[in-house]
């Protein structure tokens, strides 16, 4: 305090600048998980299908994606398109 004449300066106003500081300086020097971080890109995609049903071809849509943290493969399929739309709204 004495070295930089800052004894006008509280503890809470020290902590709030190292909470906000640390980060910028962890990616300057380029550690944590700022420097780290690699965006991902899982399409969305969604289409007609026809399936073979009770010995019939029957005309199906079909709604895939992927999930971003486990890698999953999630796959609904409606007996219409208006179903499909109000559902991927929610």
């Amino acid at each position: 305090m004495e070295e930089h004449d800052a004894s006008d300066i509280s503890y809470p106003m020290v902590r709030t600048y190292v909470k906000d500081r640390r980060p910028q300086i962890r990616r300057d020097a380029g550690i944590g998980p700022q420097a780290m971080f690699v965006p991902q890109s899982h399409p969305v995609d969604f289409g007609e299908i026809q399936v073979l049903l009770a010995g019939e071809l029957t005309r199906l849509y079909l709604f895939s994606l992927r999930l971003s943290y486990s890698g999953k493969a999630v796959h609904w399929v409606f007996a219409t398109a208006h179903a499909l739309r109000s559902r991927v709204r929610s």
